[in-house]
């Protein structure tokens, strides 16, 4: 069943992921949405195992590191999907519009399912 909210871009992004017990782990995204994004892991993260993601910001929307509260919703086989905590973080829509500026704009304008 699709859970994700809004449209997903398709964007190469090096991550890190952060969980409350065990060591980070360094992935890259595979797309990413404003409810969420699938990534790409060189070792397993923990079904439902609560993270901080790590995204680098380019430097024209501040550059340096910005963390993301999120969840592992669903592991594949090399990494898994995750869900953010908050719909539409400020990281997550700044890399957004930098990547899809009209899309992101339109999509941002609109009212997820669950709060109509």
């Amino acid at each position: 069943m699709e859970h994700r909210w809004g449209r997903r871009i398709a964007a190469k992004i090096p991550i890190r992921l952060i969980p409350e017990v065990g060591e980070p782990v360094i992935g890259e995204t595979e797309n990413i949405s404003f409810s969420g994004a699938l990534v790409q892991t060189a070792r397993s993260v923990r079904l439902w195992a609560h993270l901080q993601v790590e995204v680098i910001l380019p430097c024209e929307l501040g550059g340096g590191p910005e963390r993301v509260a999120a969840h592992v919703t669903r592991k594949i086989r090399d990494g898994a999907a995750i869900e953010w905590c908050d719909f539409a973080p400020y990281a997550v829509r700044a890399l957004l519009l930098a990547l899809d500026p009209l899309g992101a704009r339109a999509a941002s304008r609109e009212t997820p399912p669950d709060q109509r």
